[in-house]
Formats: structure tokens, C-alpha cells, sequence
């Protein structure tokens, strides 16, 4: 049973246990690597002053979230198709993509307070792992509500972007908050449970590594912006 995960893990070889947490550490730093790519991206989008010029189309924002959405679509599609090299290389194009938006953070949001989100998205966002990583409780069985809820959120922030919605950003920031709570959670168990189930399987280990990168990699993003909307104050 999945809620016996923790037994199994310890219950491997010591060679195992090793290349499972080789098999984490690969993982967080692929995760790492893309945020850190994001940052950069942002840094000089803002700078560039590239993000004036492509900002000023109005439809813009939504051909962007239409791009991110094509972009990981098609990294689950050809995660088992294509090389490892390839679906990296998706990974990091997403990265940069995700960079446009941060570049609006910038402007947006001072320094101070991005820094602010920016420590406490890394202590919520690692709490939560450990909870996932520790636990016995099985979040695979409220997956189905938590999904639901977010593709709700999601068409609520691409409304969002043309009307007023003002007051009621409290509670869309808490709603999205709460939502990638139980997501994160979920998201760092499926990793231990993935190793799990294919740990003598080097090829599907590698795109798997890549597959977790990415979950984690989208809750510390979703996480860090509803912090930095609860926390901040726009400029």
C-alpha cells in the first residue's frame, strides 16, 4: 500500500537508500536550476526593458499563458518520446517563459517585499516537502478535489486579467494558497512513491527526476506569487 511508502523506503539496501537521495537531490537541483533561470530571465527581461515593449499588446499576458500551457503539454507528451537533453531543454524554455511574468513582479512589487516572499516561500515550501516526504497520510486520495480546485482558480485568474476583481484577491490569494498546500504535499509523495515503483528502472528514473522537477518546480512558483500578493504592496 502507498501509506506504507516510508516502510519501504527504509526497508531498501543501503546502495538503494543512497540512490534514492542522489535520485532527490538530482531532482530539487533540476528544480533549483529552473528557478534560478527564471530569476535571471527576469532580471534581464526587466532591465532590457523588454518587458515594456511585449507588455504593451494587450493580449500578451493571455498568449503567454496559452504558450506556458502548450509548453507543458507537450513536455508530458514527449517526456517518454524524447531524450532526456530534450525534455531538460523544455523544462528550462519554460523557465524563461515564466521569467515575462516575473519581470511584472519587478515592477509591481518593491525589492523588500519580493525578498520577504521569496524567504518565505523557501520555509513553507520545505515544510511542506518533509510533510510529504514523512507522512503516512496518503494525499493521492484528495487529489482529484485539490485539481479540481485548481483548474477552478485558474479560469478565475484568466478573468482575473480582464476585469476588476480587486475584492476579492484576499480570497483567491487564500483559496490558491491553500489549494498548493495539499498539492506540494502530494506532489513531494508522488516523487518517493515514483522511486518506489520503478527503482531499477534507470530510463524511466531519469524522465521521472525530470517529470518531479517540474511539479515542484510549478508549486514554488504558484506558492511564492500568493504569498507575495498577501504580503505586498503593489506599487
Amino acid at each position: 500500500m502507498f501509506n506504507n511508502s516510508n516502510y519501504e523506503i527504509d526497508s531498501l539496501s543501503e546502495s538503494k537508500q543512497a540512490d534514492f537521495r542522489k535520485y532527490v537531490l538530482k531532482t530539487f537541483g533540476t528544480m533549483a536550476l529552473g528557478l534560478l533561470i527564471t530569476a535571471i530571465s527576469a532580471v534581464l527581461f526587466l532591465r532590457t526593458d523588454l518587458v515594456f515593449y511585449v507588455f504593451r499588446f494587450r493580449w500578451f499576458p493571455l498568449i503567454l499563458i496559452v504558450a506556458q500551457i502548450a509548453v507543458v503539454s507537450s513536455f508530458s507528451i514527449r517526456l517518454f518520446k524524447s531524450s532526456v537533453k530534450t525534455v531538460q531543454a523544455m523544462f528550462f524554455f519554460y523557465s524563461v517563459l515564466t521569467g515575462f511574468n516575473f519581470a511584472l513582479l519587478g515592477l509591481a512589487y518593491t525589492g523588500t517585499d519580493i525578498s520577504l516572499a521569496f524567504f518565505l516561500t523557501c520555509a513553507y515550501f520545505g515544510s511542506l516537502v518533509a510533510i510529504g516526504y514523512t507522512t503516512k497520510m496518503d494525499f493521492s486520495k484528495i487529489a482529484p478535489i485539490m485539481f479540481t480546485g485548481l483548474l477552478i482558480l485558474i479560469v478565475f485568474n484568466i478573468i482575473a486579467l480582464f476585469t476588476d476583481m480587486q475584492g476579492m484577491e484576499m480570497l483567491i490569494c487564500s483559496v490558491g494558497l491553500l489549494l498548493f498546500t495539499g498539492i506540494t504535499a502530494y506532489d513531494a509523495q508522488k516523487m518517493k512513491r515514483n522511486y518506489i515503483q520503478f527503482e531499477d528502472d534507470d530510463y524511466m528514473l531519469q524522465r521521472l527526476s525530470l517529470y518531479s522537477a517540474l511539479d515542484l518546480y510549478l508549486d514554488f512558483i504558484n506558492i511564492f506569487i500568493y504569498i507575495l500578493r498577501i504580503v505586498g504592496d503593489r506599487d
